[in-house]
């Protein structure tokens, strides 16, 4: 029984992981600021670097939640024809860029709704295991370096198919997640939608990277805060 709690507390340690690593990076601006300046996005689709920066503000609140639509959304952009592919007072963004965003934060609603059950899961568990009189220190860091290592077997498979073709797995995350109508909304084409332009494929590379990277980070800091404790620890419970 205390093995099914240690795995189950360290599952729900990995998932909390994965969602903070990929919220805490999708919604850190200075990324954005940085991918902006290296490609020279304002200049290349004709807007301000302050209208720029209030778009994605606005795009990020919504994802976020705290906006209701992207409607509303105003600015002039020129393109980089300068004559002109927003006018101030037409939305920013297209009704199939909308139609996708609608669905991408229904996945973000999602990691947040992850993240909220895997954090009180844990607390329930760790309590359980406190009334069943076992250690959830020993029993977590012990069964943590397991999942955590298993975890990372199975990412290593994963990676070096993204590294070979990005482009060809971020397709396959497109029908794997937005299936039926929503599939047809993520192909957008360069000035008409002008997300793409925001955000190129080397954009969700980045992203991608900086998720990678953040978990593991974090999940070295668990399992070496884990290994540390079962080596300085009297609880050698096998």
């Amino acid at each position: 029984m205390r093995w099914v709690l240690g795995y189950a507390g360290a599952l729900c340690v990995l998932l909390l992981i994965i969602s903070q690593s990929v919220l805490s990076t999708t919604f850190f601006m200075p990324f954005f600021n940085w991918h902006y300046q290296r490609n020279g996005t304002h200049a290349s689709i004709g807007i301000t670097e302050s209208d720029l920066n209030y778009v994605t503000t606005e795009l990020l609140a919504y994802m976020r939640g705290k906006r209701q639509s992207l409607d509303g959304i105003t600015v002039a952009v020129a393109g980089n024809n300068g004559q002109g592919v927003r006018q101030l007072g037409e939305n920013f963004f297209s009704a199939k860029e909308i139609r996708h965003m609608y669905d991408v934060r229904d996945l973000y609603v999602l990691v947040y709704k992850a993240r909220a059950v895997a954090f009180f899961l844990l607390a329930a568990l760790v309590l359980a295991m406190l009334l069943l009189e076992q250690s959830p220190l020993y029993l977590l860091s012990r069964c943590s370096r397991e999942v955590v290592a298993g975890f990372f077997g199975v990412c290593v498979v994963f990676a070096v198919f993204i590294c070979l073709n990005f482009e060809r797995a971020w397709d396959i995350f497109h029908h794997v997640f937005f299936r039926g109508e929503a599939g047809q909304f993520y192909q957008l084409t360069p000035f008409r939608d002008l997300m793409i332009n925001l955000f190129p494929l080397d954009f969700f590379m980045g992203i991608a990277a900086f998720v990678a990277a953040r978990v593991v980070a974090f999940s070295a800091v668990v399992v070496a805060c884990g290994s540390a404790y079962l080596h300085l620890s009297k609880d050698r419970r096998v």
